[in-house]
């Protein structure tokens, strides 16, 4: 094979790096094991920023010609040598091509094919290199397989891929194996007897944690009283600050707190034939006083906390623009939105809008004492505007169930949870796809059935714009139209919070998708690890995970490695490769 003239390597620069916190797991019932007295944390945790990270990476000028016919980039993985599956078998390049053709596969019911839809032509060069080439310029080409593991095709190769791994990974190459998921109850993952690294990519040497169980426990206040009975030995929970008060008198309990590309937002399902209505939603968003309920909800955690106004970069980061706040909580201004459209107010001080009441259902996960209270201040202050909300909460399990995620309006009508973000905006765009492969026809995430021709082109074509400030000013164009027509109301940057007995070495939060077992194999301190989980996964496969994709995460990230992996600080740093090799051709 021909080399090109240029060549950008990549090589991973491993650094002490500055901790941020982000969290939304729980606890259930197990037993931790206890070597030593620890001190007691009496004060609430630190709250950090997140790092003002940019864009994933910048491009090498173009330079030589193509490999293929229409190749425009291409990025060549060098597969770690000593890279391994859990049952010793090499990883290879083959793995990294079947991983590519499994999220090809139009017969699968894959999550996302942002970015493997742009490949048009891999070659293997040798067991450990392989070469991808793209059709046109991907400049999040790092998000590839970042936050999702690689796949062994000597064992999945053959097999029903939507179906195989839903209750079991057969087989990885991270430092746990899975041993069992007793439904409702737990999963258990014990220490993979043959893993390949002896330290974790920051130089950390591999912990001496032999088993991790994760029980599942959905209610906050039950998930506190595992913890301070040593149930469970950490958590990471949905904050609110009842519970980390709580969290900070229980002796031997050390937490962090945070700010990170994580997202509270209510959304509206645009198949119901009210909330389709533009006028409507922004009543709605003039009706709930966001700045009231960060106040009362997430000032206390975090202080800096403020109402978010973007839905794409998150508050203090380098291209964050304020485009929501012409929203700002205005109820007059809200009730005239609707007078002017023909509404008028019923006996029971309920506005009709063409005859139909303007009374919706309000979908979130049930025991998660901050979402109960924005909820209940959000129905008080939209009942003084004259629009009515009940409830119709549900666990996890349930409420992020395909089936009601990407459901119509009989399914839900205003829902309220979180992104978790990662750093690289990419990873959000088929949020804005007017389609792609949502089981509702939309992009892979967009689960409102909103759609904007406009801000679908403008979104796309951030991934063939190089120059970082090109790219984010598309984003924010898209964005400000985006949210002029207010699809949802972002409320505000989440806090993240983790807590751990301190006898146990090494954990740390992680505010990306890579989430809190982004570090395990270098945790210390106890042969077992009870880890307290809010959500039970629907299935383990991450690439169609049947509903919430952070509880499958939780457990993948410690069974499964990708091509790169996610630190805290938002740098993407090699994993199961050495290095990648990123040309761009000459047109």
């Amino acid at each position: 094979m021909r080399k090109p003239n240029l060549v950008w390597r990549l090589l991973a620069i491993l650094a002490v790096f500055s901790l941020i916190v982000a969290a939304c797991g729980d606890d259930d019932e197990g037993t931790g094991e206890t070597t030593t007295a620890a001190p007691t944390t009496t004060e609430a945790p630190t709250t950090t920023a997140a790092p003002t990270t940019t864009t994933t990476t910048t491009l090498p000028e173009p330079e030589g010609q193509a490999p293929v016919e229409g190749a425009a980039m291409s990025v060549t993985y060098n597969i770690h040598p000593d890279a391994t599956w859990s049952d010793g078998v090499a990883v290879t390049a083959a793995d990294f091509a079947f991983s590519h053709e499994i999220i090809m596969n139009p017969d699968l019911d894959i999550l996302s094919r942002e970015g493997n839809n742009k490949i048009i032509n891999w070659e293997i060069i040798d067991d450990k290199t392989i070469r991808f080439d793209f059709g046109e310029v991907y400049a999040p080409w790092q998000t590839l397989w970042a936050t999702t593991g690689i796949l062994p095709e000597h064992e999945l190769d053959g097999k029903d891929f939507d179906s195989y791994w839903d209750e079991q990974i057969t087989l990885g190459s991270g430092p746990f194996i899975f041993k069992e998921w007793v439904k409702d109850q737990q999963i258990v993952l014990e220490r993979n007897p043959n893993y390949w690294r002896d330290t974790f990519v920051d130089g950390t040497p591999v912990g001496d944690v032999q088993t991790i169980i994760i029980p599942f426990l959905e209610d906050s206040q039950t998930q506190v009283q595992a913890l301070r009975g040593r149930e469970i030995d950490m958590f990471y929970p949905q904050p609110q600050l009842d519970l980390v008060e709580q969290v900070a008198g229980i002796e031997g309990v050390t937490s962090e707190a945070g700010l990170g590309p994580v997202w509270e937002h209510f959304d509206f399902n645009h198949s119901d034939p009210l909330l389709s209505q533009t006028f409507i939603r922004q009543a709605i968003a003039k009706g709930i006083d966001r700045a009231a309920i960060v106040e009362a909800i997430i000032q206390p955690l975090a202080p800096a906390a403020v109402p978010l106004n973007n839905s794409i970069w998150m508050n203090g980061t380098a291209f964050y623009q304020d485009h929501f706040s012409q929203f700002d909580y205005d109820p007059v201004g809200a009730e005239a939105l609707l007078t002017d459209n023909g509404c008028a107010k019923g006996g029971d001080g309920v506005y009709e809008c063409g005859g139909e009441r303007l009374s919706f259902t309000w979908t979130t996960t049930a025991g998660n004492e901050a979402r109960e209270l924005q909820f209940e201040i959000a129905q008080q202050q939209l009942a003084q505007i004259g629009i009515e909300v009940t409830p119709k909460f549900g666990p996890a399990s349930e409420v992020f169930a395909d089936e009601n995620f990407y459901g119509d309006n009989s399914a839900w009508q205003v829902f309220n949870f979180a992104w978790v973000g990662s750093p690289d905006p990419a990873g959000s765009n088929t949020l804005y796809y007017c389609e792609g492969d949502a089981p509702n026809g939309f992009g892979s995430i967009n689960n409102l059935r909103y759609c904007d021709e406009e801000v679908d082109a403008l979104i796309r074509s951030t991934d063939g714009l190089v120059d970082p400030a090109a790219r984010a000013a598309a984003y924010n164009e898209a964005d400000e139209m985006w949210l002029a027509e207010v699809p949802l109301i972002p409320m505000y940057q989440k806090p993240t919070f983790f807590a751990w007995y301190t006898d146990i070495v090494g954990p740390a939060d992680n505010a990306t998708q890579v989430g809190p077992m982004w570090n395990v194999e270098a945790w210390t301190g106890a042969e077992q690890i009870v880890f307290g989980a809010d959500q039970q996964p629907d299935s383990l496969n991450q690439y169609t995970p049947d509903g919430n994709l952070f509880a499958a995460t939780l457990v993948a990230g410690a069974v499964q490695q990708g091509a790169y992996t996610i630190l805290p600080d938002f740098s993407y740093v090699p994993n199961l490769i050495e290095s990648a090799d990123v040309t761009l051709y000459e047109e």
